[in-house]
């Protein structure tokens, strides 16, 4: 059974993880086709899931993608605002698709719908995001919403066996369009 939706977009849902989703998230979590793209992935079993996916912590929204809202609603990906600084008025954002979800627009409809959350409803003033330099989707999907490249960190990752940059964005409340 899904939980209660958070936020609504205009193509999907965004909801607070349940043990029901443990196997999805487990799934895509693990799946090599999803972690090529993140850093620090490693492979978790059930209740590592559940601590960073249902329980999370220290004040991070983490939110589950589904499209639609219904009793059984597809699972699509994950979405999340973390390293939030209430002081300072920023946070980073993240997102992951399943595979069989990328492509269709609805990771930029997730992550749009966070950002208004963040910058309406929580008053920040900056968002950071961060991509690897292989990373292309991300890339367009930063440069679509707005985000503004800022900087690069050289050799950061060590992901599938090589080093790979870090490419830094920000988004200002005045920039996002949203508003």
């Amino acid at each position: 059974m899904p939980g209660p939706v958070f936020l609504r977009g205009d193509r999907v849902t965004l909801r607070p993880p349940e043990d029901d989703d443990l196997a999805f998230l487990q799934r895509n979590h693990n799946d090599p086709a999803v972690r090529r793209s993140m850093p620090h992935v490693h492979p978790q079993n059930r209740e590592a899931t559940r601590e960073e996916y249902v329980e999370g912590g220290d004040g991070t929204v983490g939110l589950l993608v589904c499209d639609g809202d219904g009793p059984d609603p597809d699972r699509l990906g994950f979405c999340t605002l973390f390293d939030i600084e209430r002081s300072s008025g920023r946070a980073e954002v993240g997102a992951w698709l399943a595979p069989e979800a990328e492509g269709k627009g609805y990771a930029a409809d997730a992550v749009a719908t966070l950002i208004e959350h963040a910058v309406a409803e929580r008053r920040l003033e900056r968002l950071n995001a961060g991509r690897l330099a292989t990373n292309d989707r991300s890339a367009a999907l930063l440069d679509r919403l707005g985000f503004r490249e800022e900087g690069r960190r050289r050799a950061y990752y060590f992901v599938g066996g090589e080093y790979v940059d870090r490419v830094e964005y920000g988004l200002l409340a005045d920039e996002w369009r949203g508003v």
